[in-house]
């Protein structure tokens, strides 16, 4: 992304500590793209992971459960998709991943030995990093209530202690 604006809170969130429960952010990309994004980590009894983009010409959507596909001119079903909104009644009852996910996992993990018994290698490093700055963008952006520039986010010399002492997971 080239910009993003964002906002947040810590409505819901424990007292302790200091991190946003919620946020709304709208990322700039060239050619006028724009993706908005939200995110709330305080919905009692509702729990989802999802994607949805929205096009001129149909909408898709890739949820770790649920109805996975494109819709619109050029309609895709994934295979063995399920019916709408079982997978968030079944996440519910049992806490348990079903049907995309689990059939994401499974794809992952072949995709990844096929890289590597083909020499064939799948690295994404550059993605990830690109996620991780994009992520670090819209925080700067939300916490400090202004736009933030991809070039101010590499540039920063921000850091961030999580306070975490990893001496504690060996």
């Amino acid at each position: 992304p080239l910009k993003a604006t964002a906002t947040g809170g810590r409505q819901g969130r424990p007292a302790d500590g200091d991190a946003y429960g919620n946020y709304n952010v709208l990322f700039h990309y060239p050619d006028g793209a724009d993706v908005t994004y939200s995110s709330t980590q305080f919905a009692k009894g509702w729990w989802d992971v999802t994607e949805r983009f929205f096009g001129t010409k149909g909408t898709s959507q890739s949820p770790y459960t649920g109805p996975l596909g494109i819709w619109g001119e050029e309609p895709w079903q994934a295979e063995g998709t399920p019916a709408k909104d079982t997978g968030q009644i079944s996440f519910s009852a049992t806490g348990k991943f079903t049907s995309n996910l689990e059939f994401a996992d499974r794809e992952k993990k072949k995709a990844f030995v096929e890289s590597i018994a083909s020499g064939n290698f799948h690295n994404q490093a550059d993605k990830g990093a690109e996620s991780a700055l994009s992520c670090m963008m819209a925080r700067t952006a939300a916490y400090s209530g202004r736009e933030v520039t991809w070039e101010e986010t590499l540039k920063s010399r921000d850091t961030w202690d999580a306070k975490i002492d990893l001496n504690k997971l060996r």
